[in-house]
This record gives C-alpha cells, structure tokens and sequence, in this order.
C-alpha cells in the first residue's frame, strides 16, 4: 500500500491537522512559486518596448485555409 493510501486509511474519520513544519514547507514553497511568478512577469513587463523574441513571425503558415 503506497503512503498515501496508508494516511488516508489510518485517518478515516478523525480530524487531521498539519503540523507546524508542514505548515512552514508549504508557506515557503508558496512563497518561492509566487515569487517566481513576480518575477517572470517583472522581467516581461519592465522593458519598454517588446522585443523581436516576444512575438511570434507574422508568415506562420497554419494551413487552415488550404484545401
């Protein structure tokens, strides 16, 4: 039986709390996503005009309208 399957067994109908050291793993990792995130976002939106590797070519051909 995995671990998971395990918890979720052993817990049944009592209540499960997360402890404090789970609490912090989960706040930081969080944390580091959403930081992340501001970060990408900061790196795109803090240049002035949008550079040539921001877009994509205008000549793609789909081949929708073939046919």
């Amino acid at each position: 039986m995995s671990t998971v399957a395990m918890i979720l067994a052993q817990a049944g109908d009592e209540e499960v709390t997360l402890t404090a050291a789970g609490g912090m793993i989960m706040t930081v990792s969080v944390l580091l996503v959403l930081g992340l995130c501001a970060f990408c976002f900061w790196r795109i939106l803090r240049e002035p005009t949008p550079s040539e590797h921001h877009h994509a070519p205008l000549d793609i051909d789909t081949q929708d309208l073939d046919g």
